[in-house]
């Protein structure tokens, strides 16, 4: 990527950002991929919770998932009703839309014994891409209604 599609990436990073937290957003219970949080906070208010609620002679559960290649599953659709639904729109929703439409992906194999090897071009319709500034900060925001979720499934409700 050239220098100056990561100027524009880490540009719309910042304005996206900046509206998130302004409006309080983003859920508080997400710690990854944000300014001024760390693995450490998140296990510090973890245990803080459970330890509070055992000393109250609360029943505690939690919920783990493993997001092994959760950047490859994100639908752009529903990432960009969410936009939306946080009133990201106009210019900044067009170039969000922009990032993640029309986006192209092959293999290339290369080895010492055989030609250079190339699938066919597929068209990416799923994922943010990896490795880039805008990624994280897109899967958050997909995500981002899941600790609301987990919470209305609480022990005298039944999730579905």
């Amino acid at each position: 990527m050239t220098s100056f599609t990561k100027i524009i990436e880490k540009i719309i990073y910042r304005r996206l950002y900046r509206h998130l937290n302004e409006n309080n957003i983003l859920a508080k219970e997400q710690f990854g991929f944000r300014e001024n949080l760390s693995t450490e906070m998140a296990t510090y208010t973890f245990l803080n919770t459970v330890l509070s609620s055992l000393n109250k002679k609360l029943l505690v559960g939690s919920v783990f998932c493993d997001l092994q290649k959760a950047f490859d599953c994100v639908n752009h659709n529903i990432l960009l009703n969410k936009l939306e639904f946080y009133s990201i729109s106009g210019i900044a929703f067009q170039l969000v839309r922009s990032y993640l439409d029309s986006r192209y992906q092959g293999v290339i194999i290369k080895n010492k014994n055989t030609n250079k090897q190339t699938s066919e071009w597929e068209l990416v319709k799923h994922g943010v891409p990896q490795g880039s500034i805008l990624g994280p900060l897109l899967f958050l925001v997909y995500i981002n209604n899941l600790a609301l979720i987990i919470k209305s499934c609480g022990s005298d409700t039944i999730c579905r």
